[in-house]
């Protein structure tokens, strides 16, 4: 979907816990020539919220496990980003607080 996409992201950021996940989707990232970052630690959210805000990453996929940290960012992070849920069947009502971004789940990857 990423390939897919008009507009191919210039960062993306892997936030997830399993470590397979992570390495797969930035090999996936690697062979398509998309670059990426993976983060894993969910305690340093404020660190993780200052380097997307500094750099030109406009897209991440995260995990339920990692939300706290993404709320956190996106309070932080005002210009528009793709954030996809992976791990979310359909779109969470929490995310219309976040209207400047936009939100793909499993129905929409398919």
């Amino acid at each position: 979907m990423l390939t897919a996409l008009e507009r191919k992201p210039r960062l993306t950021g892997i936030i997830q816990s399993s470590r397979i996940v992570s390495q797969q989707l930035a090999a996936f990232c690697r062979l398509n020539h998309l670059m990426s970052f993976v983060y894993s630690q969910s305690s340093h959210q404020q660190l993780l919220a200052e380097t997307i805000a500094v750099s030109a990453c406009d897209t991440l996929i995260c995990d339920q496990r990692h939300y706290p940290a993404l709320w956190y960012m996106l309070h932080q992070v005002k210009r528009p980003m793709l954030i996809i849920l992976n791990q979310e069947e359909w779109t969470p009502d929490w995310c219309w607080q976040f209207g400047q971004h936009q939100f793909l789940c499993q129905q929409d990857l398919r």
